[in-house]
This record gives structure tokens, C-alpha cells and sequence, in this order.
């Protein structure tokens, strides 16, 4: 059997994305922390993973990080939302964007009301897809396409809502996500059964 193969894209780089909310919490700080434990967590399961930086400060274009997946079964990229410039804390769920052609809405939804249940947001977990110009409106995941690899966007709810913010704040929560979406993960693509 082919050893299953994952490249996770921790979303953004240096401080991006400041929370109106909680004015500790920068999107791309948790991005990458969440990243690095997700690693950790599927390569116990004997999971390859490759990400698409070396360090937190550095960029690099949206489409490139999607197509540095070739080879791989899946493309994961790490965010959290946002709804307009200021706080709202009425809208707060996980949800998965992904690729147009349907192929991740099962794995994608899976993936968002695990994180919804874990986080106990107020809404429940979700997937949308978004058609651009070029297909995929989304860079990486044009990019992950573009590589014949299924690629899947995860906003970890709002960082304009509070509660959300705070509780994505806490590494052992984070800990607890990425142990659970790489559980899922691994069952998902039969490393465990």
C-alpha cells in the first residue's frame, strides 16, 4: 500500500490578521502553531507530511503553496475566519471551503463538525466551495488542483468573535484539535481503522 501523503499549509505568514476581539490573537500565529501540531499528530499515525514553509515569516504565493502538494492525497490549509473588520458574536462556526468538484465535501464536512463539536461553537460546522475567473477562486486550492490534489481550506470559526478567539487561544485546545482532525484524517484515508 502506498503510504498516504499530506501537505499542510499553515495560512498566512508573520502577524496577519489581528482579532478586533481578543487583541493577543493574530490568525497567523495560530495558523502556524496549529499547523505544527497537526504534523506531529499524523505522522504518528505513519502519515508522510510536507508544509509549505520553513518558518512563519516568510511568503509565498497562494497558488505555488497549493502545487507544492504534488504527489500528495490531500492539500490542507489552516485558517480561521473573519466577518467584516469588527467584532460579531453572532456568527461563529468552523467551515471547510473546498475544491468545486466535490470530491472533499464528504471529508470537508467531516473535518468542520468535528472542530464545531470541539470548540462548541453556536453554529454548526459547514463546506462551501467559491468559483473564480480560473476555476477555483481560492489560490492554494486552484494550485492543489492544478496537481490533481484534493485540497481542503479549515476556518477554525471566527476570529472576530470572542469566545471563538479566546478558546483558539489556549494551545491545549489546539493540541486537542489537531489530535482530533488527525484522527479523522487517518481514518478517513484507512491509516487506522
Amino acid at each position: 500500500m502506498k503510504p498516504f501523503k499530506i501537505c499542510i499549509d499553515a495560512g498566512h505568514y508573520g502577524k496577519y490578521n489581528h482579532s478586533p476581539a481578543v487583541d493577543d490573537y493574530y490568525e497567523s500565529d495560530m495558523n502556524w502553531k496549529l499547523h505544527l501540531m497537526l504534523k506531529e499528530e499524523l505522522e504518528k499515525y505513519g502519515a508522510q507530511v510536507i508544509t509549505t514553509r520553513e518558518n512563519q515569516e516568510t511568503d509565498k504565493p497562494l497558488f505555488e503553496r497549493g502545487a507544492m502538494s504534488e504527489g500528495c492525497d490531500l492539500f490542507l490549509s489552516i485558517h480561521s475566519n473573519a466577518v467584516g473588520d469588527d467584532v460579531n458574536e453572532d456568527v461563529d462556526y468552523p467551515i471547510s471551503i473546498v475544491q468545486l468538484h466535490g470530491k472533499g465535501d464528504e471529508l470537508g464536512l467531516k473535518i468542520a463538525k468535528c472542530v464545531a463539536e470541539l470548540m462548541g461553537t453556536r453554529q454548526e460546522g459547514t463546506i462551501k466551495n467559491r468559483r473564480g475567473e480560473n476555476g477555483e477562486y481560492y489560490g492554494v486550492l486552484r494550485g492543489a488542483a492544478a496537481v490533481n490534489t484534493l485540497g481542503i481550506i479549515i476556518e477554525h470559526s471566527f476570529h472576530t468573535n470572542t469566545r471563538s478567539t479566546l478558546w483558539l487561544l489556549n494551545d491545549d485546545n489546539l493540541k486537542k484539535t489537531a489530535k482530533a482532525e488527525a484522527k479523522l484524517i487517518a481514518e478517513y484515508f484507512g491509516l487506522i481503522s
